[in-house]
């Protein structure tokens, strides 16, 4: 498969999840031109508002880590400090083809119920913001909620004690 097309699927789907994309900031023509990779993270006091920021250089190391191991093209990480450390959620095109729609169709939604993508979850411990090396923990691929922001994505996590 050739990048090129990889990134043209990636930017396919940052459309779908309405991903910022305005005439002075696009993280969706940072990505085509560049290859940029954005971080969205959760602030402003518990509210859930998915603020874009630029990836650290500990970010970049972990997400060309992934990108090797796991053969994708990552094209938006979500950055959540929780309960069992910190998790990195790589959104992602697989290097196969044929993985495509399948990988596409949980994407809608975002904007209003949520999307269900599948993503590799990093978990990377307990550490400090941006601080230590990302690339010492472990992941696991799994479907997440998430919703449209501030020009990024926010993960929902389930309340367990309303389901209990």
């Amino acid at each position: 498969m050739k990048k090129e097309d990889m990134i043209n699927e990636a930017a396919e789907r940052m459309y779908i999840l309405g991903l910022l994309d305005e005439k002075e900031k696009s993280v969706i023509r940072d990505f085509i031109e560049d290859q940029k990779v954005y971080v969205s993270r959760p602030m402003n006091l518990g509210e859930m508002v998915g603020v874009l920021y630029e990836l650290s250089e500990e970010e970049k190391k972990l997400v060309r880590k992934i990108e090797d191991e796991e053969q994708i093209l990552v094209y938006h990480v979500m950055r959540d400090r929780t309960n069992v450390g910190m998790l990195y959620s790589m959104l992602s095109v697989s290097m196969h083809e044929e993985d495509w729609k399948t990988e596409r169709r949980p994407l809608e939604g975002a904007g209003t119920d949520g999307a269900h993508p599948l993503v590799y979850v990093w978990k990377a411990g307990f550490l400090k913001e941006d601080d230590g090396d990302l690339t010492k923990g472990f992941g696991e691929w799994g479907a997440i909620t998430v919703i449209s922001g501030e020009g990024g994505l926010c993960q929902i996590f389930p309340d367990y004690e309303e389901i209990l």
